[in-house]
């Protein structure tokens, strides 16, 4: 049987191109992007830290490289990619992980080497890079700030070494940002053009923590029994926070329908445009344009009772998962209608009151959780994606009835996809689009857990 950390080599083995990461097995589970048996058959604890190792070295691949760089005498490309792999795992273990000794964590990785066919011939130089690594002496201090010799994993915390080998904070500090942060330098550039770099280098440290899962709940009092870990949410109303992890408990509480999993953030654009249309006339027929796996769309089932919700995607797949889970929690005003039928909905049923547009975007505020998406920022076809979002937006408004609301949201912190195109629209528009209320979230920039939210973008159109 594969232990957790076989499981987490196979994975990261199909990682051979910087902004491919591979896909995710689900925490959980082990069913979704990668649901094979072998990961499936891991006993939860130790699904639970094979996870933590995927997901970490992808979120820390950046420093990882870095670091096992200043050991090598060649180019760390030039060695096979299982060599590769094994070195990211026990670096990983070494420098950020925690819980493995240092003699473990060496002793383990070279272990693996010895059993795998491709990498057998170099389990000597993979011990060497390792004891390398410890001989760094890396250790856990208070966070003091930059430095050539250390790197932060949280706000509170940094990792000192006993050698300088990151670029100069001061003259290159690009360079250092995208070493110590583990980011690609056109992300840490991208950042610095939009913010101040003190902005800059606290997001992109927010993107290097664990995430925290937060859920949403639909009713004031919430029967959450202790064991379920919960609390209150610092700022969002009728939101908690898994303070410690997911489990059981929170499990039952979310296929009861009690509570839903989502951000505050993500929440916002509902919310709001329930506190407009308070003082008007309820919405009576609601689209969601881009369902997906329809989050949002029960939220605006819940939201609004009386209204009939149309979920559409072109993923009828998702649009079957999300009619499943809304039968299983017992909401019976969602519809599914793929993108494709949409204007046969319509013909029938007329425009709508109400029109959600979540659009597909960069990820640039939620890269804490989708931890492949630095990478992929690099090669992402911004113009298409712009236009994408742009027609999609395009596409919601002229749904609407006369005098009905649009909502726009994204989970961006690129102004081109949220400020920017919305005032495009508006101007482009021929009926005419006025913007009563706009907001944009940075993620939140501390280690509180009860405080913790997402970054993202809204607007609300009449």
């Amino acid at each position: 049987m594969l232990t957790a950390r076989d499981n987490a080599l196979r994975v990261l083995g199909r990682w051979h191109v910087l902004s491919e990461p591979p896909m995710l097995p689900d925490r959980v589970s082990g069913t979704g992007g990668m649901g094979d048996e072998a990961w499936a058959s891991l006993a939860p604890r130790d699904r639970a830290f094979a996870f933590d190792l995927v997901t970490g070295v992808i979120r820390w691949r950046g420093l990882l490289d870095h670091v096992i760089a200043s050991r090598l005498k060649q180019p760390l490309d030039s060695l096979d990619h299982p060599v590769q792999v094994l070195l990211w795992l026990g670096a990983y273990q070494l420098l950020l992980q925690g819980g493995t000794s240092d003699y473990a964590a060496v002793d383990t990785t070279v272990d693996m080497a010895k059993r795998s066919k491709t990498a057998a011939k170099a389990s000597g130089l993979i011990n060497a890079v390792l004891r390398g690594i410890t001989r760094f002496n890396p250790a856990r201090v208070p966070r003091r700030g930059l430095s050539r010799r250390s790197f932060e994993i949280d706000f509170a915390t940094q990792v000192d070494l006993n050698t300088a080998i990151f670029p100069d904070p001061l003259t290159a500090p690009t360079s250092h940002l995208a070493a110590t942060r583990s980011h690609p330098r056109m992300y840490v550039d991208f950042l610095r053009r939009h913010f101040k770099d003190d902005l800059a280098a606290k997001l992109l440290l927010r993107n290097n923590q664990r995430p925290t899962i937060t859920l949403r709940a639909d009713a004031d009092a919430v029967d959450a029994p202790a064991m379920a870990g919960l609390v209150a949410h610092a700022s969002a109303k009728r939101f908690l926070v898994a303070a410690e992890g997911w489990n059981q408990s929170i499990d039952t509480l979310v296929n009861k329908g009690i509570l839903s999993p989502q951000d505050p953030t993500s929440a916002r654009p509902v919310r709001a445009a329930a506190e407009i249309l308070t003082a008007g006339t309820p919405p009576k027929r609601v689209l969601d344009l881009c369902a997906g796996l329809g989050t949002k769309s029960i939220q605006l089932a819940r939201t609004f009772p009386d209204a009939l919700i149309v979920s559409s995607d072109t993923d009828v797949a998702k649009l079957s998962r999300l009619m499943d889970r809304a039968q299983k929690i017992g909401i019976k005003n969602i519809r599914s209608v793929s993108a494709n039928d949409l204007a046969s909905e319509i013909e029938v049923g007329g425009q709508f009151d109400l029109v959600l547009v979540d659009v597909p975007c960069s990820n640039t505020g939620v890269m804490g959780k989708r931890v492949q998406s630095r990478w992929r920022w690099v090669t992402l076809d911004h113009v298409s994606l712009h236009v994408l979002q742009k027609n999609l937006l395009t596409q919601g408004a002229a749904y609407l009835k006369t005098g009905g609301t649009l909502i726009y949201s994204t989970c961006s912190l690129d102004p081109a996809e949220n400020e920017k195109l919305i005032e495009e629209l508006a101007a482009e528009f021929p009926q005419g689009l006025k913007v009563i209320k706009e907001e944009s979230t940075l993620p939140s920039l501390s280690d509180e857990i009860a405080a913790t939210n997402d970054g993202g973008y809204f607007a609300i159109m009449q």
